[in-house]
């Protein structure tokens, strides 16, 4: 029901490939939720690594929250 890549890179990579053979193979026509996380691509301050995924939302944490709000909820999610 839903599909969530994560990757460090930027728009343009891992998820634009997926998202390509999804199309090619008609599977975004059922409803099928794709979210695709990625870092932003802006400046970032740098920090350790725990710190730039939260902030980005590429923790569990932010990828429950994704879930959830693809699916219409609100997530309640404690750190994984």
């Amino acid at each position: 029901e839903v599909l969530v890549t994560v990757e460090e890179g930027a728009v343009g990579g891992f998820a634009s490939h997926v998202l390509q053979f999804l199309a090619h193979e008609g599977l975004l026509e059922s409803g099928l939720k794709v979210r695709p996380l990625v870092l932003p691509d802006d400046f970032t301050d740098h920090a350790k690594p725990e710190k730039m995924y939260a902030d980005a939302g590429l923790d569990s944490t932010g990828i429950v929250r994704t879930v959830f709000a693809a699916l219409g909820h609100t997530a309640h999610a404690q750190r994984a």
